[in-house]
Formats: C-alpha cells, sequence, structure tokens
C-alpha cells in the first residue's frame, strides 16, 4: 500500500485524523501513518511518497497500484488524482 502527503502533522489535525497521535506532531504525516498502520498489521507492505501529489507527480505516484483512494482536502490535488487515474485506468 502506498501513503502520499508531503505535509507534517499539526495538533489541529489529531481530531479528525486518526493515524496520528499527540507524540508525533511535527513528523511527517507518511512516518506517522506508516508507523500506526504498521502496529496494527506488522505483515503490511508500505510504501511512502512524502512529496505534493499535483498533475505533473500523480502518474509517478500512482502507477504502482491497483486501486486509488483518495482523501486529500483540496481540489487541485483531486483533479491532478481523476486526471492520472483516468489515463492510467485505475480505479
Amino acid at each position: 500500500m502506498g501513503i502520499a502527503d508531503h505535509d507534517a502533522v499539526e495538533e489541529s489535525n489529531l481530531q479528525r485524523q486518526i493515524l496520528h497521535s499527540a507524540s508525533r506532531v511535527g513528523r511527517s504525516k507518511v512516518s506517522s501513518a506508516m508507523e500506526a498502520l504498521s502496529a496494527l498489521n506488522p505483515d503490511i507492505a508500505l510504501v511512502g511518497h512524502s512529496e505534493r501529489v499535483t498533475s505533473s507527480t500523480a502518474a509517478d505516484i500512482l502507477s504502482p497500484y491497483d486501486v486509488i483512494v483518495d482523501g486529500s482536502d483540496n481540489f487541485e490535488t483531486r483533479y491532478a488524482i481523476n486526471e492520472a487515474c483516468v489515463r492510467l485506468g485505475k480505479p
């Protein structure tokens, strides 16, 4: 499973982003999420992408995966992901 996010964990994220904790404030969201998911399932295979998903990076980031789940919070990223998924034939 791949996780992509260019941001760091902020205190304001904790109420709605359940993978993060107060002890991880300031850390990369990707490393925080990977740590939390690995604690839930130590056999999970994770790949982190600590970069912003844009129209120029989306295809490279998304191409290795069979299914794409978008949890982004802005329209620019949503459009970039949708455009790349259509081009790549990904659900």
